[in-house]
């Protein structure tokens, strides 16, 4: 599997992105590439396997993604692996 992360290290989420997908792929045992790309940006975004998932990271209540959740991203990665 191929995670990529978009992020603007100006953003307060970023850490928590990067923190909450490193967590989530050792906590599910896959094996993952990870990558990381700083880019002005104003939300985290994630890609996997090719496939932008950023709104599902997103909280529906906030529109400015600040919902990041580990739930979330460990949810999404679950269903993307299996």
């Amino acid at each position: 599997m191929e995670i990529g992360l978009i992020y603007s290290k100006q953003n307060a989420d970023h850490q928590k992105a990067v923190t909450f997908v490193r967590r989530a792929v050792e906590n599910l045992g896959i094996s993952a590439t990870i990558t990381e790309h700083d880019h002005q940006t104003a939300f985290p975004h994630l890609v996997v396997n090719g496939f932008d998932l950023t709104g599902m990271l997103q909280n529906p209540a906030n529109c400015r993604g600040k919902g990041i959740s580990y739930d979330r991203v460990e949810k999404i990665i679950e269903q993307i692996a299996w």
